[in-house]
């Protein structure tokens, strides 16, 4: 799957960059800060269609396709015996702030090349 991140990494490091780690934190490969961007975007557009968003709602159902993304890459991530759980999680709350922060464009902007990527997941 991490091949499959790199086809997507370009059109997303040209979308939106991904915020900085803390000083002290491992470097996320860049299938990973591709994959950790996905995932979230996959999350937040998911609670859009849960809570019944027309934005939301515009994309393809993200439940269980997008959902079971954001799952299996965290858990992937967390498997890397250079990145904690509590890490991890941190990383995914300043991704959803970042792409929060940038509003309905942030997302509109990294949803194409992640909704190819969820394609080639095979999920």
């Amino acid at each position: 799957m991490m091949s499959l991140l790199a086809s997507a990494a370009a059109s997303l490091t040209l979308a939106a960059q991904p915020a900085p780690p803390a000083a002290d934190a491992p470097q996320l490969s860049l299938e990973q800060t591709t994959g950790l961007r996905c995932g979230v975007a996959f999350a937040l557009v998911a609670q859009g269609q849960q809570a019944g968003d027309p934005a939301a709602l515009a994309y393809p159902a993200m439940d269980p396709r997008g959902k079971e993304f954001f799952v299996r890459f965290m858990a992937a991530l967390m498997e890397d015996p250079r990145f904690s759980r509590d890490l991890v999680t941190s990383l995914a709350m300043r991704e959803t702030q970042e792409l929060a922060r940038g509003g309905p464009e942030a997302l509109s902007a990294v949803m194409p090349a992640c909704l190819q990527l969820l394609d080639l997941s095979g999920l």
